[in-house]
């Protein structure tokens, strides 16, 4: 590797950790996905080097929600405390007609005790989200954050990946294309993005107004024929405008007074300062798949989302929970099939993408850019697809992300109920909740567990109890030895009497020795 003595600064001007050997990934992009990619490897122990050709973090703050699934990562890295002091809880999400005050949409987070810890979304700007994940990436002390550092160019060789900068040319074991809607690694790589782009454009706009407007409960919408207007609040006095169905591109003094007149429309007469705006095209696309040999790609580098569903930097940062652990597992564990693992990434967060997160980000588009008449037909699509007039907390399970299923994978074997479906984070009976305890993966047992101390020496994965009645009623079976992976999806199932070790394996991207396979024979 050229450059090992080499350091940088981060924007506060600070040195960076020198590096005395090469970090086996190389990540483009420092945006929250690519943060999130290096603070999940360092985690697991893993060194990495981030490249990003801007000088700084950027100032603006874009995505704007992290959700419940989301929260649930941020826990698992050490960031959700830091994350919470900086926003705002949203319990939340109703959308009213502003005529008669009926309310059309409620999506409630507090219903979702038996789910998760964070039973609300999180409303903070995505600049304050950078800064820090980027504090707690830095503070492991085995990433290399360089700003100033645009990745140029790269060659894939039997030796792993050279990554060429302006500063020299280094050798990595794998390169993640963290680096956006314009990624140079997909564009490098030849890849296009199959979808569609909308035909209405999204503004954003950050605003200070005065008199302060204090509205914690609920969003200020406007729902007519332009269709849904919403603020977010970021405080007292600063919200974000979100308008998703602007027919055209306005700009200079035109756009600052369209947003005026929407702050004012919100938030009632006052003085209205403009922070921030931007106006975008919006796109419902993606890779055909996430993998191309030693390179990777994720968040929008892969996939891009419109904003009206708010799934678009929580899918890539969800992108990113997928793959440290099969990366981590790869370069740690000698019996790891690289193959298996990076493959299994690449199927199941583009199914998953596809299955999930694009259809309630179209039909969310839909519903706010739709015409009044529209909307009570979607209202009904709602009804139909997520049971929306019976049961509202199937909708917010879908939106906050929770329901996340993978149903097809190299590492998945099975139709068992619960396989390829993220844990629940129950309680359990000594009142404290199951993540921590599985943190880094785990066995999961209700009911005989002889065997089961077995397995989980074989796979060195601690053994912990699940017999809670909200695990049992999610597995449908009042005994069972589930795998859990590190990202909290339930990789493999069996009786606890008569263990599967080799579906356990398999789970885990593992190749199984001779050795295994004389010891375990006849099982």
């Amino acid at each position: 590797m050229t450059g090992d003595d080499q350091q940088s600064r981060d924007p506060g001007g600070h040195e960076a950790p020198t590096f005395q050997r090469c970090s086996p990934i190389a990540i483009s992009g420092a945006g929250p996905v690519g943060l999130a990619v290096a603070l999940g490897l360092a985690r697991a122990g893993i060194r990495s080097v981030v490249f990003e050709k801007k000088t700084q973090l950027d100032l603006h703050s874009r995505a704007t929600l992290i959700l419940p699934r989301t929260l649930e990562i941020c826990q698992q890295w050490g960031v959700l405390d830091e994350l919470m002091l900086a926003g705002n809880r949203v319990p939340h999400v109703r959308l009213r007609e502003p005529d008669n005050d009926h309310q059309i949409l409620h999506v409630n987070f507090t219903k979702l005790a038996d789910q998760t810890a964070g039973m609300f979304a999180l409303a903070i700007p995505q600049d304050r989200t950078e800064r820090i994940l980027l504090d707690a990436v830095q503070a492991t002390g085995l990433v290399d954050v360089r700003f100033a550092t645009e990745l140029l160019g790269f060659e894939e060789d039997p030796a792993g990946v050279r990554v060429r900068t302006r500063t020299g040319t280094e050798t990595v074991s794998y390169l993640v294309g963290a680096d956006g809607a314009h990624s140079t690694v997909r564009d490098q790589l030849g890849v296009e993005l199959a979808g569609k782009t909308y035909p209405t454009l999204a503004l954003l706009a950050d605003v200070r107004i005065d008199p302060a407007v204090d509205r914690t409960d609920e969003w200020p919408t406007i729902l007519d024929h332009r269709g849904i207007i919403v603020g977010i609040r970021f405080g007292n006095r600063v919200w974000r405008i979100i308008e998703q169905a602007v027919n055209e591109r306005l700009s200079g003094p035109a756009l600052d007074e369209h947003i005026v007149d929407l702050a004012q429309n919100l938030f009632g007469p006052g003085s209205v300062k403009i922070l921030w705006r931007s106006i975008y095209h919006k796109h419902e696309r993606c890779a055909p798949r996430f993998r191309y040999g030693r390179i990777i790609l994720a968040g929008d580098a892969g996939h891009l989302n419109s904003p009206a569903g708010g799934q678009g930097m929580n899918s890539g940062i969800q992108d990113a929970h997928n793959l440290v652990w099969k990366l981590a597992a790869t370069l740690n564990n000698p019996a790891a099939d690289a193959e298996v693992l990076l493959d299994s990434y690449s199927e199941e967060r583009t199914a998953l993408i596809g299955r999930q997160v694009q259809p309630i980000t179209d039909l969310a588009e839909r519903f706010q850019t739709a015409r009044p008449h529209r909307r009570v037909v979607l209202v009904r699509a709602l009804d139909t697809l997520f049971g929306f007039g019976q049961s509202a907390g199937t909708l917010t399970r879908k939106f906050s992300m929770l329901d996340v299923t993978y149903k097809r994978s190299q590492l998945l074997d099975g139709r068992s109920k619960g396989l390829g479906r993220r844990l629940p984070d129950a309680l359990t009976e000594d009142g404290q909740r199951i993540y921590p305890k599985i943190s880094g993966g785990a066995l999961l047992f209700a009911g005989e567990q002889t065997h089961s101390q077995a397995l989980a020496a074989e796979l060195a994965l601690p053994l912990v109890n699940g017999d809670v009645a909200v695990l049992t009623r999610f597995f449908d079976r009042d005994h069972y030895l589930a795998l859990i992976r590190p990202d909290h999806i339930v990789g493999a199932i069996t009786d606890p009497a008569e263990p599967d070790y080799a579906q356990f394996a398999r789970a885990l991207g593992r190749r199984r020795s001779a050795e295994y396979e004389a010891s375990h024979r006849g099982s």
